[in-house]
């Protein structure tokens, strides 16, 4: 009974917010509404993917176009339980994945990656993968990480993936500034720590990394990167940033971020490195591009939301959000970033395009997300900043 009650509450909460939620958002509800124009009834859409505000915007005009939608938790650090309750009040079926075992989990993926499916959308590439094992028929899927074109690149695909990540709108938008814009303010919100002068070290400097260090650097940060790639290292030094192996590097930063989409890439080796008091992060999608378990391994206690201290070595160590997306921790925040009303549009049309049979004939395998689909997107939003 209380957790029914909570849900009544929660939903309320949540229709309150809807109203500006859907303000910040012209572009999604541009493309929602032309959603909802379509009869969509009978097709079936299963999805992966964290569960934000945002969500309701790309999720709900499908539903209520008839079709019928599940969805999954790519992530439990970023799941808002307000969204939960919501979505599974007007008959989407969903897994928060906050409190179950990873068995559970896994035997969820499975289960909403088995058909009849008529699409997918993916932030991970584990839908994907699972329905690729499943031998499911599909008219196409979306993806949205470079940590999901990782995890998908080596399959043999029986369906049409189409790769949004890559596309300009994300990649040297979306992934460069915007999350910068977002990854600070949620570092200060945690923290109460000031970068003026702080030794910030970024792994990996691809856009995410560029637009972190960029940022860092403009609020006072000494930014030293840790890249493998000689051309974005040189791509470094032409930002202002120092370069540094990456064993060097942990030693002597006072905040680490990681932003490389791949797991494991701080593990023991390097976090027996690092320096008292170090506080440790991630931007990329993976939550386990640092070691967790190994961490986990070590005494530790909660110091307040979104920190732990770890005691590794007579050091104390200092990991946020469990090694989640910092920039969209799950605060208890109902505006949802208007940042990413683009993206979120992006996934709106291409689903759209896909539930409408814009796949038919191509051949399975990983595809660009169409271009004239992200002019669209772009023209839209270029006619709501003429209007602002």
């Amino acid at each position: 009974m209380t957790d029914m009650v909570a849900d009544r509450n929660a939903i309320a909460e949540l229709e309150a917010a809807l109203e500006w939620l859907r303000f910040t958002h012209p572009i999604s509800a541009h493309f929602g509404a032309e959603v909802r124009r379509a009869d969509l009834s009978r097709k079936r859409l299963a999805c992966w993917m964290h569960l934000l505000p945002d969500t309701i915007l790309t999720l709900m005009p499908f539903v209520e176009a008839g079709v019928s939608v599940r969805v999954g938790g790519c992530n439990p650090d970023s799941t808002d339980p307000r969204v939960v309750a919501y979505l599974a009040s007007h008959g989407v079926e969903v897994f928060d994945g906050r409190r179950e075992p990873r068995v559970l989990y896994d035997e969820t993926l499975r289960r909403f990656a088995t058909g009849p499916l008529d699409a997918i959308c993916d932030m991970g590439g584990e839908l994907i993968e699972a329905a690729t094992l499943a031998g499911t028929p599909i008219a196409g899927a979306l993806e949205a990480t470079t940590t999901g074109l990782h995890r998908i690149r080596p399959l043999t695909l029986a369906f049409p993936v189409f790769d949004w990540n890559g596309i300009a709108l994300k990649d040297a938008i979306h992934n460069r500034f915007h999350v910068g814009e977002e990854t600070w303010p949620a570092f200060g919100s945690i923290t109460g720590l000031s970068l003026f002068g702080c030794r910030v070290l970024v792994v990996g400097f691809g856009p995410v990394g560029r637009g972190v260090a960029e940022r860092a650097r403009a609020l006072g940060a000494v930014v030293t990167v840790a890249e493998r790639d000689p051309v974005r290292q040189l791509e470094a030094l032409h930002f202002g940033c120092r370069t540094l192996p990456l064993a060097e590097a942990v030693a002597e930063a006072a905040v680490i971020v990681t932003a490389t989409g791949r797991d494991g890439v701080l593990g023991e080796a390097e976090l027996s490195l690092c320096r008292d008091g170090a506080v440790l992060f991630n931007v990329g999608h993976s939550n386990r591009e640092i070691d967790v378990d190994w961490l986990d391994l070590h005494e530790h206690r909660t110091m307040r939301a979104h920190i732990e201290r770890y005691a590794v070595g007579g050091r104390s160590l200092f990991l946020l959000n469990r090694g989640s997306l910092i920039n969209i921790a799950f605060t208890g925040n109902l505006a949802g970033s208007a940042s990413f009303d683009p993206f979120s549009s992006v996934m709106i049309r291409g689903l759209l395009w896909l539930l409408s049979d814009g796949a038919a004939g191509i051949p399975p395998g990983l595809h660009n997300y169409p271009p004239a689909l992200e002019r669209e997107v772009a023209t839209a939003a270029l006619a709501v900043r003429a209007r602002a």
